[in-house]
């Protein structure tokens, strides 16, 4: 039922989840010096930790603001260097997180210093990139949010709108993905410098499939598109039945490969949901494998620019921006217009 084309974007579950095993350092972005980054004092550096810690800077505190904008154009670490160095110029920039898969860019700065935000985002726009500023925020209102999203990370990574990824699902998702590691390489794999890179690409690529996974699911949801229990129930018998396994061998295939069974089951659900969503509304009428790929790209592209993403977890926001600015450079590129 599954076709090729629905698999992008859509969570792994159990044997599906098996993360490509990268463990070569990624160097490039060591490659390259970050503008803004050049000539940091002690007053960037009071600033950049109470940005990162929530905590009152020692050096202009009452005058840390942020800027958030809607960003097109932007795929790799190239337009990420293109961006910084577009701002390079501005006085009062302290910091300038890119999102790459939501198209966002948050730039910390000194209010005092700089008085026109509205500035960042012609500069961005000025190098190849339509920029659009959609707020601003004071000193009081980043220390309230971090406050906010430093309860939240207790339970949750993350959210997609109304969608909130729990840390449980993501401590299942990289116990077991280590714990295959493990198994092919030995114990070993995860010590060093080389471990912690290897670990840090598996936290990742496990925190951008799930909320990827949620992008599709809310988007779904917003649609009313709701998939009764007997049908997934059907599908799961169908699942099993490749396998030659009953559910009671299956549950113990998965006891030994450390995966839960009610975990499992709610991956599978959300797939099939997906899947049929999918194959029932978005292809609804498509014979062809390229207009089928094209179509669901689209859809995927439309719901994840609407997708209002927040990480509650920030080390891991860090984490995962640092390793999508690691990507090639698409063909949407301003770079390459």
């Amino acid at each position: 039922m599954t076709k090729k084309y629905l698999l992008i974007g859509v969570v792994a579950i159990a044997g599906l989840l098996m993360v490509t095993a990268i463990l070569t350092a990624n160097t490039r972005s060591g490659n390259q010096q970050n503008p803004l980054a050049l000539n940091e004092n002690a007053s960037d550096v009071n600033m950049r930790a109470a940005i990162e810690t929530g905590k009152p800077a020692t050096v202009a505190k009452t005058n840390m603001a942020k800027a958030v904008l809607d960003v097109e154009g932007m795929s790799c670490s190239g337009c990420i260097y293109t961006i910084k160095s577009g701002l390079a110029d501005i006085d009062g920039i302290d910091d300038v997180l890119v999102d790459l898969n939501n198209g966002r860019v948050e730039v910390f700065y000194d209010s005092s210093r700089l008085t026109d935000p509205d500035k960042v985002a012609s500069a961005i726009t000025a190098v190849g990139y339509p920029a659009t500023l959609k707020q601003t925020m004071t000193r009081e209102e980043i220390a309230e949010e971090n406050t906010i999203y430093a309860a939240r990370s207790k339970l949750y990574i993350a959210a997609v709108g109304e969608w909130e990824i729990s840390r449980e699902d993501f401590n299942n998702e990289l116990t077991h993905a280590r714990n295959r590691y493990k198994k092919v390489y030995g114990n070993d794999v995860f010590a060093g410098e080389q471990g912690d890179t290897l670990t840090q690409r598996l936290q990742s690529q496990i925190a951008s499939n799930l909320i990827s996974e949620g992008i599709q699911m809310q988007e779904i949801g917003k649609a009313g598109f709701r998939l009764p229990r007997q049908t997934v129930e059907q599908e799961f018998d169908k699942y099993l039945e490749k396998r030659s396994m009953s559910r009671a061998q299956f549950e113990q295939a998965l006891r030994d490969a450390g995966y839960e069974y009610d975990y499992f089951l709610k991956k599978f659900e959300n797939r099939v949901t997906i899947d049929k969503y999918v194959n029932e509304k978005v292809l609804s009428g498509l014979t062809n494998d390229l207009e089928k790929r094209q179509q669901y790209s689209n859809w995927y592209n439309n719901a994840q620019l609407l997708a209002k993403v927040v990480y509650y977890d920030k080390d891991l926001e860090k984490i995962v921006k640092n390793s999508s600015a690691g990507g090639g450079c698409g063909s949407s590129c301003s770079a390459k217009r």
